[in-house]
């Protein structure tokens, strides 16, 4: 997706949150007869360690999550167990919008119709976001290609024993090649959504929960420039009738947050990432030379675990603010920040998707780019504030939207404004391979909310 693109002429409608697209591991060539029946050993991950969701015992049990987002691949069966996506409460929503060459904008329709919930081809934005709650199955031949032959395995997600409700509100649009300007819109093929389609999904999700689909969060992994009353209506109806309402707080940094993130009632995240992302077992990155541990990421006895220090006073000097994650301004409100920078998921990249099931043979190419990317943004720090959520929920079903966000903000870990630098990826270009480099990020307090939200904490506050 192309960030500029996206949010030139929008007054009023709803974007995904842009994730950066990092790395791409190839295809998986692990062969069996029945992928979905295998039962695979659970591992957790840097994320998970960072908020010790890994430690509280919890799982969101019980617990219904609408995810409000592109949907769910096709293939969702080959990454998620069948038994957690709520497949008979999957819906679709979209406006019928279209392009004004004289005036330079998007004209709605005001007119919302109900789609699949199946995600289109322009995004798997949905399915990734969904892995970081759920888990995922896993497997990358390049592991192994790299001296590291990791069986199959399930990643265990923030929340891996909640209902799934995939709610597709963004979706692909294609509205022709513009003639006037080409430059600005080159192919008129979009992923997003209206304020109208978001309020739709909203209000969907809400009346599931008065049905009895309870208790139920609706996490948002998307925003807007500008509030709209439509969004902002659906989303005090959903907290009026118990639901709990998360959404990211987008990504971009000074310029300040995103609708409906900057909503003041809803629990809105930041990104935040750790000091030694892709540092080996016990070691701390010294050059730009140094190998990376591609296995970082995910805790492993063989090879040993990349630990997140448990004592809170340790973890605070190892936790850094992304450079994207929005800044509070004036009126907005930032609650909380979660991991949002290196997070591991299915998303099988572009065109669309061309990529085979987790457990075929493939090869990398512009057919078949690989079905499993490092992410980052906001949209990736939303889901594990619901995920921590589902198990709040698990523990107290009572609890509403304002004593949750209470308890999430007192019990997180304040980070104080400062700097840091990080090792992190140079992107390729035409002239330049892929690389290493070491960046300098700079934060301050309005962009850190009450700090780095911690499930296990915020368990033990819950009578």
């Amino acid at each position: 997706m192309n960030a500029s693109n996206e949010r030139r002429g929008l007054a009023r409608l709803a974007l995904v949150a842009i994730c950066a697209m990092v790395l791409v591991v190839p295809l998986a060539s692990f062969h069996v007869s029945a992928a979905p029946k295998i039962s695979l050993e659970a591992r957790s991950t840097w994320d998970a360690d960072m908020i010790n969701s890994d430690i509280t015992g919890y799982t969101g049990k019980g617990v219904y999550v609408a995810v409000l987002d592109t949907g769910l691949a096709p293939n969702w069966k080959d990454y998620f167990p069948v038994d957690h996506i709520a497949a008979d409460l999957g819906k679709g929503f979209k406006e019928d919008i279209m392009w004004d060459v004289k005036m330079h904008t998007f004209l709605e329709s005001g007119v919302v119709h109900e789609v699949s919930w199946i995600g289109d081809t322009g995004s798997t934005h949905g399915t990734h976001v969904t892995s970081t709650i759920l888990g995922y199955r896993y497997y990358a031949p390049a592991d192994a290609a790299q001296g590291f032959p990791l069986a199959p395995v399930f990643v265990k997600g923030i929340a891996p024993d909640v209902k799934i409700i995939p709610v597709k509100v963004l979706a692909d649009y294609t509205i022709g090649r513009s003639q006037t300007d080409p430059i600005d819109y080159p192919d008129q093929e979009f992923v997003m959504g209206t304020d109208r389609a978001v309020a739709a999904g909203i209000r969907y999700a809400t009346d599931l929960k008065r049905a009895g689909y309870s208790p139920m969060i609706i996490t948002m992994s998307l925003g807007g420039p500008s509030p709209a009353k439509v969004m902002e209506d659906a989303i005090d109806y959903a907290i009026r009738y118990g639901v709990v309402v998360v959404a990211s707080a987008g990504n971009e940094g000074d310029a300040g947050m995103g609708y409906p993130g900057a909503y003041k009632q809803v629990i809105s995240v930041g990104a935040s990432g750790w000091k030694y992302e892709w540092c080996w077992p016990g070691t701390a990155m010294q050059t730009d030379t140094t190998p990376r541990y591609r296995l970082w990421w995910l805790q492993d006895p063989t090879y040993g675990f990349n630990d997140v220090p448990e004592k809170r006073s340790a973890l605070a000097k190892q936790v850094y603010i992304t450079s994207f994650s929005s800044r509070q301004l004036a009126g907005q409100e930032l609650d909380v920040v979660a991991p949002g920078s290196w997070v591991r998921g299915p998303y099988p990249g572009t065109p669309g998707y061309s990529h085979l099931p987790w457990w075929s043979s493939g090869i990398a190419s512009w057919k078949n780019p690989g079905n499993f990317y490092y992410l980052g943004g906001t949209s990736m720090s939303a889901p594990h504030v619901a995920g921590v959520a589902a198990q709040m929920l698990q523990k107290n079903a009572a609890l509403d939207q304002g004593q949750i966000e209470s308890i999430l903000k007192s019990t997180a870990l304040p980070i104080a404004g400062g700097s840091m630098d990080v090792i992190d990826l140079v992107p390729i270009t035409l002239a330049t391979p892929m690389g290493w480099d070491w960046f300098h990020y700079s934060w301050g307090t309005d962009a850190t909310g009450s700090g780095l939200i911690q499930a296990n904490a915020a368990l033990a506050a819950i009578k």
